[in-house]
């Protein structure tokens, strides 16, 4: 009868927890800024509309400073990366309040999987997305909200 019990608590915990593991990530050189708490724990627990079919449902990662989404992960975050320096590549403006906006660097494109960089931002932060999934705009406008906690120290122009 114990092995009962504790087999009927191991599927209840695994009902709980669900079933996906902890993504990997590795972690971005200043992601111990006290400006990355600010942003992860600012994060939406769910990217996408709630009433469609499959939105993103945060996951649990393996380095402080990081945030995923989806099973697979279709969206990640990194802060504590690198500023970018000054610019040509494409600069796209996400409003966030009345007198807010946070700037993104596209800085990758391979295919469906999209990776921006906040710009003017410190710390900066880090967002690769699968565009198959989930739209860029739609990513980038979930964690913008977050990434407006960090300093502001420029814009793209």
């Amino acid at each position: 009868m114990p092995r009962l019990r504790i087999l009927a608590a191991a599927v209840a915990l695994l009902a709980l927890t669900g079933c996906a593991s902890t993504v990997s990530l590795p972690v971005a050189d200043e992601a111990a800024d006290p400006g990355c708490a600010g942003v992860i724990v600012s994060l939406p627990p769910v990217i996408g509309d709630e009433s469609l079919p499959d939105p993103l449902e945060r996951r649990d990662t393996s380095s402080q400073g990081t945030a995923a989404w989806g099973d697979p992960s279709a969206m990640t975050l990194r802060c504590g990366m690198p500023e970018p320096a000054p610019s040509t590549q494409r600069c796209t403006g996400i409003q966030v309040g009345i007198d807010s906006e946070v700037h993104w660097l596209e800085v990758a494109q391979e295919e469906s999987v999209w990776t921006f960089v906040s710009y003017g931002r410190s710390p900066a932060t880090e967002v690769v997305v699968d565009t198959n999934v989930v739209s860029a705009i739609t990513a980038l406008e979930a964690v913008s909200s977050a990434v407006d906690r960090t300093e502001l120290v420029g814009a793209c122009s």
